[in-house]
């Protein structure tokens, strides 16, 4: 990034950031980046590659501030005390040579902003599922201070629209910190998420971003702290749908195996997998939460309690059900199941399911999911597989 700074060139810093091995293996896409940006993809690309060249100081210090560049590193300077320019003068009707009168006064109602929010979280969403957290980790940050800016720009009406779009952004990037591992920055998000929740007063939001926060915990290793918020999720004052319920009692199950309650876990997973089954609603933040998703948070709690038998009986039976659009959670189910393979003595196998896993790994960047290899590693080792674990273990770095 230094070395494109000092070209002085816009396009080449830009490329360089798009390209840098903080945004994973992959690019960030130009798409997500001309969004952020204000520009079009192909407006990106003419600037990249030398046919645009930006010399307007406003946009420059536009394009530093959204990629997050120091003012001390820049060939220009920030001019961050300009005084504002006098307002053009405005009329509240334009008159067209047909007699058509348009009314510019009126500004776009806000539920069509707050809409366009989230139909562009939902696409985030979906991204991440199929594609991996690493790409969308900076694009989501960048939206999220633009969703900030909003509220604290606008009136009141806008800050209690905004309220909880701006929540559900932030509890998204923490759940982007969470697969990226890291359980700090994934914290601290579900936590600003919370209290934004608490203050837009979306009780069924808020007891949506407690259970991530009690699966942040649980990640964490802190059984106690994931049981007492999945509790407080469960107490809001509203009716949950099945899905949520679902989730909840995953999170029980997961804190519950982290101690070492075989019969509470159990149970929760019972719950769990009942739930499910029912029907969900279509635009729920639980709507994840289904026999697939229960089956993979089910085998990983049983093998965690000491039957990996059991959890291959879970999981390989839903294998097949999930989608493509869900390929970063078919990676995960994959590795749990090698886990489960390799405790009950079938290493080949392991490796094999592995293998597998590891082309998604390889794909999605999805930390926690390589977290779970490296455990199978050990488990290979642990039972005397020490040939298949060097050879996961070399393929594991080749491949990532």
């Amino acid at each position: 990034m230094r070395k494109a700074l000092q070209s002085k060139d816009i396009g080449v810093v830009l490329r360089a950031w798009r390209h840098h091995e903080d945004h994973g293996r992959r690019p960030v896409p130009q798409a997500m980046l001309a969004g952020a940006l204000g520009v079009t993809q192909g407006q990106l690309s003419r600037i990249e590659n030398g046919r645009n060249r930006v010399r307007d100081l406003d946009k420059l210090s536009h394009y530093a501030r959204v990629l997050g560049i120091p003012a001390e590193l820049l060939w220009f300077e920030l001019d961050d005390t300009a005084q504002p320019q006098p307002s053009a003068p405005t009329a509240e009707r334009l008159r067209l040579p047909s007699g058509a009168l348009i009314a510019t006064s009126v500004r776009a109602p806000e539920p069509i902003l707050v809409g366009s929010l989230l139909s562009t979280l939902e696409e985030y969403v979906r991204a991440d599922r199929l594609a991996g957290s690493s790409s969308l980790l900076p694009v989501v940050a960048q939206q999220e201070r633009f969703i900030d800016q909003l509220e604290k720009s606008g009136d009141a009406a806008v800050r209690s629209e905004l309220g909880t779009v701006h929540a559900r952004y932030a509890e998204f990037l923490g759940w982007l910190h969470q697969d990226s591992a890291n359980l700090p920055a994934a914290a601290e998000w579900t936590t600003r998420a919370a209290a934004l929740a608490r203050e837009a007063r979306d009780d069924n939001l808020l007891s949506y971003i407690r259970l991530r926060q009690s699966s942040v915990a649980v990640d964490a290793g802190d059984a106690h702290q994931a049981l007492d918020l999945a509790r407080a999720a469960l107490q809001a004052p509203v009716d949950l749908s099945h899905r949520h319920r679902a989730m909840a009692q995953c999170q029980f199950a997961r804190g519950y195996a982290r101690l070492g309650n075989v019969e509470d876990c159990r149970s929760a997973l019972d719950r769990a997998a009942r739930h499910a089954t029912r029907p969900g609603e279509a635009a729920e933040p639980a709507q994840h939460c289904t026999p697939d998703h229960v089956a993979m948070e089910a085998a990983g709690c049983l093998v965690d309690i000491g039957y990996p038998e059991q959890a291959i009986d879970a999981l390989e039976p839903r294998l097949p059900h999930w989608r493509p659009e869900d390929r970063r959670d078919l990676g995960r189910s994959l590795a749990i199941l090698a886990i489960a393979l390799a405790a009950t003595g079938e290493p080949d196998r392991a490796v094999e399911a592995a293998a597998h896993a590891l082309v998604i790994v390889a794909e999605t960047h999805s930390t926690r999911t390589e977290t779970q290899l490296y455990r199978l590693i050990r488990q290979l080792h642990a039972i005397g597989a020490h040939d298949q674990a060097a050879e996961l273990r070399i393929t594991l770095h080749r491949a990532l």
